[in-house]
């Protein structure tokens, strides 16, 4: 799964514990925001203009919907986006010491120190150094003074 996730460009995160609030910061910035406009939206068209359909049902016209939507979505903006993307180490333009996790006391000297390791591991990985096959028998060694 890895290897497909990484042919397609895809970086893959494991969420360790005590970092969900660092990680999830979509869902804090953007989705929950949204959510609770539409929500709202809900909640005043249920109050004040329900309507029942023929079958007892309750169906807000689509444009309707469509309405509420696109008011939520016009309620996150570009800024929180662009901050939401960095506060989670999710936008690769900034440097992980400038998201939030990189500069948690606790968290972010440890992370990065993980991070070095595992590019230090690629590095290693792909010059495939394999010793024996470095020197051959028939090569002589030369020193120089």
């Amino acid at each position: 799964m890895k290897k497909f996730l990484a042919s397609r460009g895809v970086d893959q995160i494991m969420i360790p514990a005590g970092k969900t609030g660092y990680l999830q910061t979509l869902d804090l910035a953007i989705n929950k925001p949204f959510k609770d406009y539409l929500r709202s939206n809900v909640n005043d068209f249920i109050e004040h203009r329900l309507q029942r359909n023929m079958r007892g049902f309750v169906k807000p016209p689509l444009s309707e919907v469509v309405s509420w939507v696109r008011k939520s979505r016009g309620t996150i903006s570009n800024e929180c986006v662009a901050n939401a993307l960095r506060a989670g180490y999710l936008d690769k333009s900034h440097a992980f010491e400038d998201s939030y996790i990189g500069k948690h006391e606790r968290l972010g000297p440890r992370d990065r120190s993980a991070i070095e390791s595992q590019r230090l591991e690629g590095v290693l990985q792909a010059l495939d150094l394999d010793c024996e096959q470095d020197v051959t028998e028939e090569d002589e060694i030369v020193v120089f003074d």
